[in-house]
């Protein structure tokens, strides 16, 4: 399954998030993820950070390149410093394209997103998802995965997104994505489990979420912690802990600092929204097609 780092909070250096962690993303979980049986995950990468001092639309660098072998990503990670930070490495799904276009994250406007996981029934539901979305929507898929055609649902929910987009807007079009997904999955009669563990962005809030259909496993990993401020020094990486609101969290697939009490899990089924004033609240996330007598199909599927 893929694997992905959320960051948002004063500006970093990217390298402090991909490289310098003793487990970090690029040089451990590329090709020893701890918390999945699939470890590798070596089909394209991609970083999306944000320049507030030059606009307010993320720039993405995308490969279908293993991360752990592209020598442009590591230079860029040292110069890129950033107050919102997203990189994702890949494991490709049995049947999807390894393609630039399919790396995560994807972007619309404002708006930043990626997903580790799998949407049971991707197949059935394509065609009539895809004509229910409006053009904005519809115009932004330019691959063939599961996670970007849901990136569409979730934007088919947002008035506009190179406009002003609000936190609280951005919890709607969540919940509205789901509440679509679970009337198509319902309508096709879907009888595959899904994995989804998503983010998305506007560059000054940031919403997580943590879901799976099959109550007889656990949704794949997905944690979090905060504090004062991350930084690295030498070869030592940690969150400095706040007496109060925090000032930076970090959502990540699994810990990849060496100080594993500093994260904490988030909840099964749960979405995280960490607001523009660094505020973190959790909402449930229920889908009725969670009721229907499924199929067995394996988590490790990214």
């Amino acid at each position: 399954m893929c694997r992905f780092v959320a960051y948002i909070g004063p500006s970093i250096l990217a390298d402090d998030l991909l490289y310098k962690p003793k487990f970090s993303l690029v040089t451990a979980q590329t090709m020893n993820a701890g918390e999945m049986s699939v470890s590798v995950n070596g089909d394209g990468f991609g970083i999306g950070f944000y320049a507030p001092e030059l606009d307010n639309e993320p720039c993405v660098f995308r490969s279908i390149r293993p991360a752990w072998s592209d020598g442009n990503l590591k230079n860029l990670a040292k110069k890129i410093h950033s107050p919102c930070v997203f990189a994702h490495v890949r494991a490709a799904s049995p049947g999807i394209p390894v393609e630039e276009l399919n790396s995560h994250p994807f972007s619309c406007g404002k708006l930043m997103f990626m997903h580790n996981g799998v949407l049971g029934g991707y197949k059935q539901i394509r065609r009539k998802l895809l004509r229910g979305l409006n053009d904005v929507a519809y115009d932004a898929i330019q691959g063939s995965t599961d996670s970007e055609h849901l990136f569409g649902l979730f934007l088919n929910h947002v008035a506009d997104p190179h406009g002003h987009v609000t936190c609280e807007q951005m919890v709607q079009a969540m919940k509205g994505m789901f509440a679509d997904l679970n009337q198509l999955l319902m309508e096709i009669a879907v009888h595959q489990h899904s994995y989804l563990n998503l983010a998305v962005t506007n560059g000054t809030c940031l919403i997580a979420v943590r879901y799976t259909t099959n109550p007889n496993v656990q949704p794949a990993s997905l944690y979090y912690m905060f504090g004062r401020e991350y930084k690295c020094t030498e070869d030592q990486c940690a969150m400095e802990p706040s007496f109060g609101k925090p000032s930076a969290i970090v959502v990540a697939s699994e810990p990849f600092t060496a100080r594993r009490s500093d994260w904490m899990k988030i909840e099964r089924n749960s979405m995280m929204v960490v607001d523009e004033t660094m505020r973190i609240n959790f909402h449930n996330i229920e889908m009725d097609v969670e009721k229907l007598d499924f199929e067995t199909i394996a988590p490790e599927i990214g």
